[in-house]
């Protein structure tokens, strides 16, 4: 399997189940898929998201949506060693200067910075401008 580039955030995923989502995230996944990944604590985040919905149509679209990813969709990383510890050290930078952040969005960007890959998300990302993360917004031109 050849390494991935892109590591999807949550917003990339979400965006994927929208009938009427945007196209670039569409087209852009279509043609890197094979080199894509989602983060495990991304994946918990939407698990536990899509275990709270109310049972309805939206609840079953996500549901084999969810049922795709996990069979043939990105490989799922983890935060290992390596991320943990730029977490922690990053972490430490973001409080001392006042910038607000999400664990989620620290996770996420512990394992792109530490895999050498782009983070996907939309802008702006409250983590833009940390040394060692790579940035790409799918949603815009």
């Amino acid at each position: 399997m050849a390494r991935p580039s892109w590591l999807l955030d949550l917003a990339v995923i979400a965006e994927l189940t929208r009938p009427d989502g945007n196209r670039r995230v569409f087209n852009l996944f279509a043609q890197r898929q094979a080199a894509c990944a989602i983060a495990a604590p991304a994946l918990t985040a939407w698990l536990r998201g899509l275990d709270a919905l109310p049972e309805g149509p939206r609840r079953q679209q996500l549901a084999a949506f969810t049922a795709e990813l996990l069979h043939s969709g990105p490989e799922v990383v983890g935060l290992d060693r390596d991320a943990a510890i730029w977490l922690a050290r990053s972490a430490v930078r973001w409080e001392r200067s006042g910038r607000r952040w999400r664990r989620l969005d620290g996770e996420q960007a512990a394992i792109a910075a530490t895999r050498d890959m782009s983070l996907v998300a939309r802008s702006p990302h409250p983590l833009a401008g940390t040394d060692g993360l790579k940035l790409d917004d799918w949603f815009r031109p």
